[in-house]
């Protein structure tokens, strides 16, 4: 059982009129169970949430563990009143919660951290199989069967009795209640980023927004299962690498893993008048979340400490974007005063968050995770993934007390906006009798991406298909702050990936048509939603024949291949620069700080002697 250990003066004091703080121990916690099932109702699924969905609790089955404890604990109140705080000394729910599954206590000092981590293995790109174009039932490879398709041949089902299944669950026909259509015009007043999507032969179908799809699915998959690296062949039916990441990924979707869920996701309008304070930051706690505090906390024990990756949702906004988190490194730690933040980063004399907080650090982390991908094949073994990695340079203050725990904290600049909304981790990977709503078993997909990968590298034996020729992949936003190139999309390159692409207007291309291919776009400014005009509305995505838009992007190199997308751009130039060196020492120890300067300068941490450091260096992020 985990002890817990008390950290005093977590929040500041709140009286009614005066500014609402935040320290860690009020973040908005969406559950407090530990384990939280990745079901219909789960916080972090890749569509339209209902308001009043329950997440469900999650128990550890007997599939694979993946780490950490499930110890019961009581919670206690997490959240006080608007009208008052009081000093608290309990960590949040949030925090006990990692504390609980991993079986050790959440470092808090910020001496003590990590500053720089890459996991390993690199979670592995795929598609997060939009529901525009019919999840796995979409025939990325011109003239073959879908994935779906495949399955039921090879393993002796019914094939379009498990495409009706997989549509009515995870595609086009589970959104019938949409607004019915013929074309994508048709769409266009919903301002929501829909295209209207048709099952194949269909002449009408439903405007359905271009984010939805199981990325809450393939984001799991990519950190706990191996990536599919050779052809299998089973009863004469050949599964591309790209096929057994659609499978394993909708095999995910419907299993119900338990998950550790942390943080409180946004579901209001994005664009709603007046929703900042005087200081820039959102008045929604769910959209204000999760805080700089927190977010420094979990993603330097997690990574830095724990050795684990997690998935994140990279969009503060009402869109969900789950992304596996690859690296992160700490480009800046210096110190100030409380009075010094204030009157440098909020034009007030006195520092009006959290009374408790003695020191300020202001940090730059730069956070790299894996977006999707469109190329068939191995990426993670060949190098390929550097170009479906990309980052954003997070930038906050840190609140602490006189022993450098961290209190709290409050994004600064462009992050105010682009921050990460949520954070969660699988806990486990499917049972191994996993049968799925729509049919799939894990057993006999696992079996597929075993032998997939125990080839030892030597794919000669079945023929493959080098690359996707259009592929729902890569219409995932990149974030930045102002920082960093703000704002940058994932420019086009041309290894044959999937990028976003947008026109000058913002709005997408239409859709090639004759390969397939579709559009993802972005905003003028580079910002999520990927896949959407200047004003909310969605690309042509459909074909020449009006069957089911194919997801890829259009900007394609001239051999007709689909580009991958690149890292978004950090450097001034727009070029996606090398991490710069941590303020550490070379056993990537967390830099020691410096004292408080009493005047308006802020002072840079020297590095660490390592001499404090109790947990292993942390490993080097990575250069792309």
């Amino acid at each position: 059982m985990v002890q817990w250990r008390l950290v005093c003066g977590l929040a500041a004091l709140y009286v009614a009129g005066t500014v609402k703080a935040d320290p860690i121990e009020l973040d908005k916690a969406e559950t407090p169970d530990e384990l939280t099932t990745m079901d219909s109702n789960f916080p972090g699924i890749g569509t339209y949430r209902s308001l009043d969905a329950s997440p469900t609790s999650a128990t550890l089955s007997t599939g694979g563990e993946v780490g950490g404890e499930a110890d019961k604990y009581n919670p206690g109140q997490l959240h006080a009143s608007r009208q008052m705080r009081r000093l608290e000394v309990t960590k949040s729910t949030d925090m006990k919660k990692l504390e609980t599954f991993f079986g050790l206590e959440l470092e808090t000092d910020i001496t003590k951290l990590p500053t720089k981590y890459q996991h390993d293995p690199i979670p592995w790109p795929a598609s997060y199989w939009p529901v525009y174009a019919d999840s796995i039932n979409y025939r990325w490879a011109k003239g073959k069967p879908s994935a779906a398709e495949k399955y039921a041949n090879a393993f002796g089902y019914d094939a379009k009795a498990l495409m009706d299944k997989i549509s009515a669950k995870n595609g086009i026909d589970s959104q019938t209640k949409r607004k019915i259509c013929t074309e994508d015009a048709e769409c266009k007043e919903l301002k929501d980023g829909s295209v209207c999507a048709k099952r194949e032969g269909k002449k009408e179908g439903h405007c359905i927004p271009t984010w939805f799809g199981i990325c809450h699915a393939w984001a799991p998959a990519a950190i706990l299962e191996a990536e599919p690296a050779c052809a299998v062949e089973r009863n004469g039916t050949v599964f591309e690498p790209y096929d057994i990441k659609g499978l394993i990924t909708l095999a995910y979707d419907g299993s119900k893993i338990p998950t550790i869920f942390t943080g409180s996701r946004f579901n209001g309008n994005d664009n709603a008048p007046n929703n900042t304070d005087q200081y820039g930051r959102f008045f929604d706690d769910r959209r204000r979340d999760i805080s700089p505090g927190y977010f420094h906390v979990a993603v330097t024990n997690i990574m830095g400490r724990f050795n684990h990756s997690f998935v994140v949702d990279i969009t503060a906004g009402n869109e969900v974007w789950n992304q596996p988190a690859r690296s992160y490194e700490i480009l800046r730690l210096s110190w100030t005063t409380p009075a010094a933040a204030a009157k440098k980063y909020f034009d007030v004399e006195k520092y009006p968050f959290n009374d408790a907080a003695t020191k300020i650090a202001v940090v730059t982390t730069r956070f790299s995770w894996i977006v999707e991908s469109g190329t068939n094949g191995p990426l993670v073994s060949t190098g390929l993934v550097d170009k479906s990695t990309t980052s954003a340079d997070y930038e906050y203050i840190l609140e602490t007390d006189e022993t450098y725990q961290i209190l709290g904290g409050e994004w600064l600049s462009g992050s105010k906006a682009n921050h990460p909304d949520f954070v969660w981790l699988p806990a486990s990977k499917p049972d191994n009798s996993t049968v799925t709503s729509v049919g799939l078993h894990y057993a006999e997909i696992e079996a597929l991406l075993d032998e997939s990968t125990s080839s030892s590298g030597d794919c000669k034996a079945v023929s493959q298909t080098s690359t996707a020729t259009a592929t729902p992949a890569a219409d995932t936003p990149a974030t930045s702050t102002e920082s960093s190139a703000a704002g940058s999309a994932p420019a086009a390159s041309g290894d044959g990936s999937a990028p976003a692409a947008s026109g000058d207007d913002g709005s997408a291309p239409a859709a090639s048509g004759e390969d397939g291919s579709a559009p993802a776009a972005s905003g003028d400014d580079g910002s999520a939603p990927a896949a959407s005009g200047g004003d909310g509305s969605a690309p042509a995505a459909s074909g020449e024949d009006g069957s089911t838009p194919a997801p890829a992007p259009a900007a394609s190199g001239e051999d007709g291949s689909t580009p991958a997308p690149a890292p978004a751009a950090s450097g001034e130039d727009g070029s996606t620069p090398a991490p710069a060196p941590a303020a550490s020492g070379e056993d990537g120890s967390a830099p020691a700080p410096a004292p408080a300067s009493s005047g308006d300068e802020e002072t840079e941490a020297p590095a660490a002697s390592g001499a404090e450091e109790t947990e292993p260096p942390a490993t080097e992020a990575p250069t792309s």
